[in-house]
């Protein structure tokens, strides 16, 4: 009996460390976070409308040991909003740090600069977008939350 455990179990220890090593490589793998994305970067679009049936995106932070995620986001004009449940999130915690990241919208990388949402008004009009692109209740965007204002990096 002992055996066989020992044997059926052993698989699971080996898997979770191959995801975790394959996912430390590239991009985010669902809710596993990756490293640095790939591709090419592209210019920062002039209107973000080309993004509103995107349901989730990528976005990577720490430029030192690029650290990304799969997360929700939206475009309004020329700038991008990702929203954090919680500040205490590690993509979050990056962008507080080092405010540069990079964004794969529908496999297009764009590099940006971001800001956390500190205005109620921008703020309140940010979470009315996510409830409606999202369905989301009320109730979820209240706690330790934020948005990030993405905008074009400089050159």
């Amino acid at each position: 009996m002992q055996n066989f455990l020992s044997t059926s179990l052993s698989p699971l220890p080996i898997w979770v460390a191959s995801a975790m090593l394959l996912s430390s490589c590239g991009a985010p793998l669902g809710p596993i976070p990756g490293g640095k994305l790939q591709g090419n970067i592209e210019a920062w679009p002039k209107d973000w409308s080309h993004a509103e049936d995107v349901e989730n995106i990528l976005l990577e932070t720490n430029p030192a040991d690029p650290y990304s995620v799969t997360i929700w986001g939206l475009g309004v004009e020329k700038t991008f909003f990702v929203g954090a449940s919680k500040r205490s999130n590690q993509w979050a915690e990056n962008l507080e740090t080092n405010p540069r990241a990079i964004i794969d919208v529908d496999g297009t990388l764009y590099r940006a600069v971001a800001v956390r949402v500190t205005d109620a008004d921008i703020n309140n009009a940010v979470a009315e977008k996510f409830m409606a692109k999202y369905d989301l209740d009320p109730d979820v965007l209240e706690g330790d939350g934020a948005f990030y204002q993405l905008t074009a990096a400089p050159d």
